[in-house]
């Protein structure tokens, strides 16, 4: 009961911390709907339920992570996947707050290039993690691909 419990505060912890970020997200929603998109951008409404599923996988991943961190003192593999969450909540503030479509780009693919070293490090000592964080890359590779158009398009 215990172990549930810290996965339930974890889980309400990155949501609200999704939540914060979506407040940035929703202030610059008039600039971002004056650009020009992809023919593949979906509605505004697919990106708060897909974000706030991620989360929960995350979240589930960043405590397989601690537990495993507590336990072999691999600060490696914490650190790595602290890194990759820092440069995922970053994303919004570069992109939506301060408006910087380029700088954007270039931070998805840093991203996308640390959740793929998470996930490849992750494989063999904690395999349901780097499953955990997989759709989370696979989303990171599409939303590449928007901010990309955005740039070229704008």
């Amino acid at each position: 009961m215990r172990c549930v419990l810290k996965y339930l505060l974890l889980i309400l912890a990155f949501q609200a911390i999704g939540y914060e970020i979506g407040q940035t997200t929703q202030s610059n929603m008039g600039w971002y709907d004056g650009l020009e998109k992809s023919a593949f951008t979906p509605p505004d409404i697919a990106f708060p339920i897909v974000w706030s599923t991620l989360y929960v996988l995350l979240a589930i991943a960043a405590r397989k992570v601690y537990v495993f961190w507590r336990e072999s003192k691999d600060h490696g593999l914490f650190l790595l996947f602290c890194l990759q969450m820092a440069l995922n909540w970053g994303w919004s503030f570069v992109f939506f707050g301060a408006h910087e479509i380029a700088y954007g780009f270039y931070w998805i693919v840093v991203f996308d290039i640390a959740m793929l070293g998470f996930i490849a490090v992750a494989w063999r000592p904690l395999h349901k993690a780097a499953l955990l964080v997989a759709p989370t890359f696979l989303w990171g590779l599409y939303a590449g691909y928007l901010n990309y158009a955005i740039m070229a398009l704008n």
